[in-house]
């Protein structure tokens, strides 16, 4: 017969592993619907800029008089040139600042800083940086329920409003043609430094509750389980 406690430990790997790909979904679908967000904001841009030189053109044949044949030419041009630098143009987006966040609220403004600085950080970071956005999303829920000054929460405070953000920011201050293969695998090792304190911190967070599960487990056993036959 199994023992219990290893098959509740088999069935904790496995309930880690579906949260995990369950958070991974998520990260990629509130990265979509980012994106899917800009670019609405950009065709909207582009649509009434568009619109509003076709008005002007109309309004300005209806109260001032014919248009010109140069005034037709320019009006086209320089609209063209706006139309196609609203839909390739898209300003910073506003999020909270990390100093200000509160600790439910630090998670999902990280995730929201590293996105705005994905761009300027190597490809080889991608998969660190995706595995970090998992576990602020699996944290988010889970800081929601501890107060502000509990140890985890300060922890975690010190390493996303502090310490991640120096590790990002210094690497992309130096030069592109400066970052050599050692810079990139300092920046890669302590990427993976920051998700793997991510993880100890969202164990840290559910281990009252892991072991209640195991106390309640072991008391419905001695309440409940039937007695073995007496020989």
């Amino acid at each position: 017969m199994a023992d219990p406690d290893e098959v509740i430990a088999r069935n904790a790997v496995r309930l880690n592993r579906l949260a995990r790909g369950e958070a991974a979904g998520r990260v990629r679908a509130r990265q979509r619907q980012r994106k899917g967000k800009r670019l609405r904001q950009r065709l909207l841009r582009a649509g009434g800029l568009a619109g509003a030189l076709i008005l002007g053109l109309i309004l300005w044949g209806l109260i001032i008089g014919p248009i010109g044949t140069t005034v037709l030419v320019l009006a086209v041009l320089l609209g063209s040139l706006g139309v196609l630098g609203a839909l390739f143009w898209s300003p910073a987006q506003a999020v909270v600042p990390l100093e200000a966040a509160s600790p439910a609220a630090l998670p999902a403004a990280t995730e929201a800083w590293l996105d705005q600085r994905r761009s300027a950080l190597p490809s080889t970071a991608r998969p660190r940086l995706e595995a970090i956005s998992e576990q602020l999303l699996v944290l988010e829920s889970q800081l929601a329920a501890v107060p502000e000054g509990h140890e985890v929460a300060q922890e975690l405070d010190r390493l996303l409003k502090r310490h991640l953000p120096e590790l990002v920011d210094r690497y992309t201050r130096v030069p592109a043609n400066q970052r050599k293969a050692d810079l990139e695998a300092s920046l890669l090792s302590g990427l993976g430094i920051v998700e793997g304190e991510l993880t100890r911190a969202s164990e840290a967070l559910s281990q009252a509750d892991r072991d209640a599960v195991l106390i309640q487990r072991r008391f419905l056993e001695n309440r409940y389980a039937p007695e073995p036959p007496a020989l």
